[in-house]
C-alpha cells in the first residue's frame, strides 16, 4: 500500500483545503465585520463596567433583539433545536441547508448582547460551505467527511490565536480512525492556516486576543496549586450546566412564540447588563476591559459577575438566542482566574488566568491538549510555565468526563458523544462551542 500523501485522494483534499480556507476565512472576517459594526452602531465603546453601569436604554436593544430573533428563527424556519459546534465536530457533519439562517440569527444575537460566542458560526460557516462543495461534486463518505472538518477547522482557524490550534481541536473531537489521522489532520491545517492569513492580513490581529499579563517564575507549590484550581472550573462548569438545565426546564413549563419568549430572554440579560455591563457580550472584549482595569474591581463584583454571566449564558441558550459557548466559557473562566488572584495576590496572575481561563471550558470539552496550547498562546506562556494550567486541565477533565463527579445527570443519554448541556442551542433541548 502506498503512503497516503502519495495517494491521489490526499491531494485532492489538500487541493480543497485551500478553497475552503480562503472561503472559511473570508466568511469568518464577514462574520466579525458584520457583528462589530451593529455593535459599534447601538453601544458605547467604552461603557462603565462598574456596578449599575449600565444605561436604562439597553433593555429596550436587548428585548427588541429578542423579539426579533424569535420572530426571524420561525420565518426562515431555523429548527427549534440545533446541534452546537462541538457536536458538528464530533460528527464531522454540518447541515448546510439551514446554516445560512442560523449563522444570521447567530449575528443579531451577538449585536444584541446575549451572552454568546463567534465560534459556533465559524464552525457552521465554514462547515456548510464544505458541506455543499462535497454534495455538488458528489465526493465519498471520506472525502466529505474531511472536507468538512477542514472547513470547520478555517472557520475557526480564523478567529483562534494561533491557526494549529483549530485542527489540534478536530483531532481531539472528531470520531477518527486510526489510518484516516493524518490523512485529516493536513488538510485541516492546510486550511486554518489559509483562513488565518485572510483574517490576519485583512484585519491586523485575531478575535482571541493575546493577553498581556507578564510572565512568572514557576515554583514547585504552583504545580499543587493547579489541582485545587482544576477543580474549582469543574465546580463553574457544573453550575453552568445545572443553570442552563433549569433555564430550559422553567422554559418547558410555558408555550410562548418564540419571539416572545426570546424577547424575555432579551430583557433578562438586559437588565443583567444595565446592573453589570459585564456580563454582556461574548466576553472577549469584556474580560479584556477587565484585565486592564483589574486594579479597580473588588473580589465582591468579580463575583458577582461571575455568578451572574452563568445565569445570562443560560437565559440566552434556553430562549432561542444563537451562539456557541466557547468564548463565554473562556470569559468565565478568564473572571475566575481574576477573582482568585485578587482574593490571594501571593498567586502570579499569568498563572490563575491561564490555568482559570481553560480549565472552565476544559471541564466538559473533550480537547484537554488543544487548551494547553491555548493557554500557551493567548497567556504568552513558556514550555514551563504552562505547566500548571495544563494540571489544572486534566484536573478539571478528569473530575467531570474521567470520574463523573460533576454533570453527570445534564446529559442527554442519547448522546452518545456525552456532550455538555451547555453547548447546544434551542429553547427546547434538555442537553448540551
Amino acid at each position: 500500500m502506498s503512503p497516503f500523501a502519495r495517494s491521489r485522494v490526499f491531494w485532492r483534499l489538500v487541493t480543497d483545503a485551500l478553497l475552503l480556507g480562503l472561503v472559511g476565512g473570508a466568511l469568518a472576517l464577514a462574520f466579525v465585520v458584520v457583528v462589530g459594526f451593529g455593535t459599534g452602531l447601538w453601544w458605547p465603546e467604552d461603557p462603565d463596567y462598574g456596578f449599575l453601569g449600565g444605561e436604562l436604554w439597553w433593555i429596550a436593544v436587548t428585548t427588541g433583539t429578542g423579539l426579533l430573533v424569535g420572530s426571524l428563527r420561525v420565518a426562515t424556519r431555523v429548527p427549534a433545536t440545533t446541534s452546537g459546534a462541538l457536536a458538528e465536530v464530533q460528527e464531522a457533519r454540518v447541515d448546510y441547508k439551514t446554516a445560512p439562517q442560523t449563522v444570521v440569527v447567530s449575528a443579531i444575537s451577538l449585536i444584541g448582547g446575549a451572552s454568546l460566542g463567534p465560534f459556533d458560526a465559524g464552525v457552521r460557516a465554514g462547515g456548510a460551505f464544505a458541506e455543499w462543495w462535497s454534495a455538488r461534486r458528489q465526493l465519498d463518505e471520506q472525502m466529505r467527511s474531511v472536507n468538512a472538518l477542514s472547513g470547520m477547522a478555517a472557520g475557526v482557524g480564523a478567529l483562534v490565536t494561533a491557526p494549529f490550534v483549530a485542527p489540534l481541536l478536530n483531532l481531539e473531537l472528531a470520531r477518527l480512525r486510526r489510518r484516516d489521522v493524518f490523512m485529516t489532520f493536513i488538510p485541516n491545517v492546510v486550511a486554518a492556516s489559509v483562513a488565518f492569513a485572510v483574517f490576519y492580513t485583512t484585519v491586523g490581529s485575531t478575535f482571541l486576543d493575546i493577553y498581556e499579563v507578564g510572565g512568572y517564575e514557576l515554583k514547585a507549590w504552583h504545580l499543587l496549586v493547579a489541582v485545587p484550581l482544576g477543580a474549582i472550573a469543574a465546580g463553574i462548569m457544573m453550575a453552568l450546566g445545572v443553570a442552563v438545565t433549569l433555564a430550559r426546564r422553567l422554559v418547558g413549563l410555558v408555550d410562548l412564540h418564540p419571539a416572545l419568549l426570546a424577547g424575555i430572554g432579551g430583557l433578562v440579560f438586559g437588565v443583567a447588563g444595565v446592573v453589570l455591563p459585564l456580563t454582556l457580550f461574548s466576553g472577549k472584549d469584556q474580560l479584556d476591559d477587565a484585565i486592564e482595569q483589574l486594579a479597580t474591581f473588588s473580589a465582591v463584583l468579580l463575583i458577582a459577575v461571575l455568578v451572574v454571566k452563568i445565569v445570562t449564558f443560560a437565559v440566552s441558550m434556553a430562549t432561542g438566542f444563537i451562539g456557541g459557548p466557547v468564548m463565554p466559557s473562556l470569559f468565565l473562566g478568564g473572571i475566575a482566574g481574576l477573582t482568585i488572584h485578587v482574593l490571594i495576590p501571593d498567586l502570579p496572575l499569568a498563572l490563575t488566568l491561564s490555568a482559570m481561563l481553560v480549565a472552565v471550558p476544559g471541564a466538559v470539552v473533550k480537547a484537554p491538549f488543544t487548551l494547553m496550547v491555548l493557554a500557551a498562546v493567548t497567556v504568552s506562556l513558556g514550555p514551563i510555565t504552562v505547566a500548571p494550567a495544563g494540571i489544572a486541565v486534566l484536573t478539571a477533565y478528569l473530575l467531570t468526563s474521567g470520574l463523573g463527579l460533576f454533570g453527570t445527570k445534564t446529559q442527554d443519554p442519547d448522546v452518545e458523544s456525552g456532550d455538555h448541556v451547555a453547548f447546544r442551542d434551542g429553547p427546547t433541548s434538555s442537553a448540551g462551542p
